[in-house]
């Protein structure tokens, strides 16, 4: 059993001061296997924001790795959660609300795509996510995968490797904001959930089993990471030789943690009257 430990609604951008050219993670975020100073940086005037005076920008570029993704091959702009603000637990019900700019991720066709993941949670480690918002190159849309099960349970083509939603067309949050809330339990067992709204509308209604991997030698419980996580490059290389990969360019906004929608979903927010989390 894991102790239950009270959830403190926090911001993305909690004491943040202006912008600069290259910027540190958040405070209770560590930047992830992004080393380029382009990787991540806040908004600069002009640039989308949610609500307040700043988002989060993350950009990839043909190339760019760090770390162990360099061996992989992978790359990516992310940023995770430190150990000490990993709030989640397995078994516990907890709420995450946040908005979304697509400015240059494309749809790739699936013979060359690269399968961006925009946002994951995983026990941290080569653990693989207990879920991960990817974009699915048939269907052009982002989708909620559970590789965690799928590799525990052997899902395959008939449970589609474990996609059980499809929550956006990726074309529809190019240029414009999109809102996320997501609602889990992270349950190991039958009793497990995880709903998500997309723009006020529920888009994903998993009942199961939702965690195979239960080890807190990383993390008390599971760790969030958002950005752009690019990997599958062979399939571009095999096809493509030595043309670039593109630029990918995205924003996020109002990421919050809390104990329920009102707490974290920023169009009830806005409607209420609550400040922005700047």
């Amino acid at each position: 059993m894991f102790s239950i430990l009270p959830i403190l609604v926090f911001s993305i951008c909690m004491g943040l001061v202006m912008p600069a050219a290259a910027d540190s993670a958040p405070r209770g975020y560590q930047l992830n296997e992004t080393p380029h100073k382009h990787g991540f940086r806040y908004t600069n005037s002009g640039e989308p924001v949610r609500r307040g005076r700043v988002a989060e920008r993350f950009e990839v570029r043909n190339g760019d790795c760090g770390g162990s993704d360099c061996r992989a091959p992978r790359y990516r702009s992310e940023i995770r959660l430190s150990k000490s603000q990993t709030q989640a637990r397995v078994g516990q019900d907890i709420w995450y609300g946040w908005s979304f700019y697509n400015e240059s991720i494309p749809a790739f066709p699936d013979n060359v795509n690269l399968m961006p993941v925009m946002g994951q949670w995983k026990m941290g480690g080569d653990n693989l996510p207990i879920f991960k918002l990817t974009y699915h190159g048939g269907r052009k849309a982002i989708e909620v995968q559970l590789d965690d099960m799928a590799r525990a349970k052997g899902w395959g083509k008939a449970q589609r490797h474990g996609h059980v939603c499809s929550l956006i067309g990726l074309n529809a949050t190019t240029g414009r904001w999109t809102d996320f809330v997501v609602n889990t339990n992270f349950s190991t067992q039958s009793d497990g959930y995880l709903r998500i709204w997309v723009n006020g509308y529920l888009k994903c209604d998993y009942k199961g089993p939702l965690v195979a991997t239960t080890s807190t030698r990383l993390y008390p419980g599971p760790n969030h990471r958002r950005g752009i996580f690019v990997s599958f490059t062979k399939r571009w290389d095999k096809l493509k030789g030595k043309t670039p990969k593109p630029t990918m360019v995205a924003y996020y906004d109002e990421f919050l943690v809390g104990q329920s929608r009102e707490d974290v979903d920023t169009r009830l927010r806005a409607k209420s009257g609550l400040p922005a989390k700047d």
